[in-house]
């Protein structure tokens, strides 16, 4: 009889890492070092510090570090401020809306940032559904609510698209807390205020810190929210810098001086959320399962619980409603399907829609391949990662690596290899589909993982002992196991792909067009009726990931 030993020394399943592999290193650690390397080069082509002492001397470029890291620490506050009542009312109380809140807090989690863009501008802005409401309210002649292309916008976007990542960390990590040292609180005769502060705070300390880190480490290496709502020069950050100074100035050593600095900030915040992460394996929820039952919310929880279900749909629903209204309504003529039409070419389009038909061809095109790809090697890149344990750690920080780079980082290397290419249209495609690859690769593989370490041993070992090689047993006993795991790491592939901006647009020629292209050349153009169209079509997919998800988690559980 054959030992499990040696079927995890069997080279089928160091064989299936081997594509993964490939793909990384080649298309992700190559361009990455081009990129890099493109720092330490100077105009007449020699090697020297030149180039990144100039960048890191510039006064502009101070303040551009400087405000980047605090709009992340205030956004990253002003989410926690929305989020810890959230998760408070989430882990302590039983109430009518609790259900909503949940499902409407994992909305942000699969809408493109271009999304959030325009579901701002649309509901939020001068001319916006909730200023328009309020001047027919109250009968005023000016919007009372100004915060377009301003520090108030930026910090408003990312709160909104932010704050359910930390209520959903804290609220998991509060119902497994042992809520019997509150109750004995209760009995000493402290207030529920002294308690939360004195008891259950400091308790929820290490999953605050953890979802702080991820959400600072996303406001940091924020780009289209930055981009579109910033207003200019005056609220810049670092990823919007190195696609200025690469595409717009035509410096690309700055970008790659800049790029380096980016990605030591976000290393060091992926090495704190990890190591926060395995302090959080250890902390009391996961030693102390027992919990008391969710008491019913009495008059102040009520209150407090249809307040937060309104905040809730203000942030999250209603921007994402306004698209979906705007696309088909118009103050001028009503309802109207003028932009669906333009997109499908029934009617002459005007602006930037006479594209937006060939940039949704492209899109669902450019997404089905990176899914299927994506799909296929992480896959088999889990499958490698959990077979074999001696080169378990680092293959999955191999996948997982491209994760500390930002995906504008990541579309500056193809953009560099691009110009020097020189190819046709097909080659622009080909490396916006390697892009893609590279950024979804991680998410199906954090997908994969999960569900193949579900999958006893004992069922290849069984199958491989009764005559079966490892890989007649990986495809005919594993594979099966994981196909609801693999549909679902296809649609988060796909919606990916079909959302993806930042790397687009930094490696983007005139002749690639995808639907996030397009969204934002309509709402630079102020047609935000046509962006709204498309962005309608963005939603519909992000619903897909949505209810894929849901019931996936379900088959799961079953």
């Amino acid at each position: 009889m054959r030992s499990r030993a040696e079927m995890e020394r069997s080279g089928f399943y160091q064989r299936l890492a081997l594509p993964a592999l490939v793909v990384i290193t080649l298309f992700f650690l190559v361009p990455l070092l081009i990129t890099l390397s493109s720092a330490f080069i100077d105009e007449g082509g020699s090697l020297s510090l030149a180039p990144i002492i100039s960048v890191f001397s510039n006064p502009y470029i101070h303040r551009i570090m400087r405000f980047t890291l605090i709009q992340a620490a205030i956004s990253t506050l002003a989410s926690l401020v929305v989020a810890l009542a959230g998760a408070y009312l989430l882990s302590t109380y039983s109430f009518r809306f609790k259900r909503l809140i949940l499902a409407l807090s994992a909305v942000p989690f699969v809408i493109p940032s271009i999304l959030v863009v325009l579901g701002f501008v649309i509901f939020f802005g001068n001319n916006g559904f909730l200023n328009t409401a309020l001047m027919n309210i109250f009968s005023l002649s000016e919007p009372p609510i100004r915060i377009l292309y301003s520090y108030k916008a930026i910090i408003l976007a990312h709160t909104f698209y932010n704050f359910p990542i930390i209520m959903n960390l804290v609220a998991t990590y509060a119902m497994h807390l042992d809520r019997r040292l509150e109750a004995v609180s209760y009995t000493l005769g402290a207030s529920k205020a002294k308690t939360f502060f004195s008891v259950t705070l400091p308790r929820l300390l290490p999953a605050i810190i953890s979802a702080s880190s991820l959400v600072f480490l996303f406001c940091f290496s924020s780009f289209a929210i930055i981009l579109v709502l910033g207003g200019g020069p005056r609220y810049t950050t670092m990823e919007v810098e190195i696609y200025r100074q690469a595409r717009m100035m035509g410096n690309t050593g700055a970008a790659a001086a800049l790029s380096l600095f980016s990605i030591a900030v976000t290393s060091l915040l992926l090495v704190a959320y990890n190591r926060s992460q395995r302090r959080l394996s250890k902390s009391e929820a996961y030693r102390e399962p027992l919990s008391l039952e969710k008491r019913p919310a009495g008059l102040v929880g009520r209150v407090l619980a249809v307040l937060y279900t309104i905040i809730t749909l203000l942030f999250v629903l209603a921007p994402i409603i306004s698209v979906i209204v705007r696309s088909v309504y118009s103050s001028s003529t009503g309802f109207t399907l003028k932009w669906y039409r333009q997109l499908l070419n029934l009617e002459r389009a005007t602006s930037h829609m006479g594209s937006a038909l060939t940039a949704l061809t492209n899109s669902l095109l450019i997404a089905l391949a990176v899914s299927l790809l994506a799909v296929i090697l992480g896959t088999g890149l889990a499958a490698s990662i959990e077979r074999r344990k001696r080169s378990r750690g680092a293959l999955e920080l191999l996948g997982m690596l491209s994760m500390t780079v930002s995906s504008v980082i990541i579309g500056l290397g193809y953009f560099l290899i691009s110009s020097r290419l020189r190819g046709n249209a097909s080659l622009s495609y080909t490396l916006v589909v390697l892009a893609h690859l590279v950024i979804a690769l991680p998410f199906v593989l954090r997908v994969m993982l999960p569900e193949y370490r579900k999958i006893p041993l004992s069922y290849a070992h069984s199958a491989w002992t009764l005559g079966s090689t490892p890989g007649h047993a990986f495809f005919s006993v594993e594979l099966p196991l994981l196909k609801s795991a693999m549909v679902s790491a296809a649609i988060f592939a796909f919606a990916i792909s079909m959302g993806e901006f930042n790397a687009t647009l930094t490696l983007s020629s005139s002749t690639i067009i995808t639907l996030p292209i397009v969204m934002y050349r309509l709402i630079g153009s102020y047609n935000y009726q046509g962006a709204c169209a498309l962005g309608t079509i963005l939603i519909a997919v992000s619903a897909v990931v949505f209810i894929a998800t849901g019931t996936a988690k379900g088959t799961h559980h079953a």
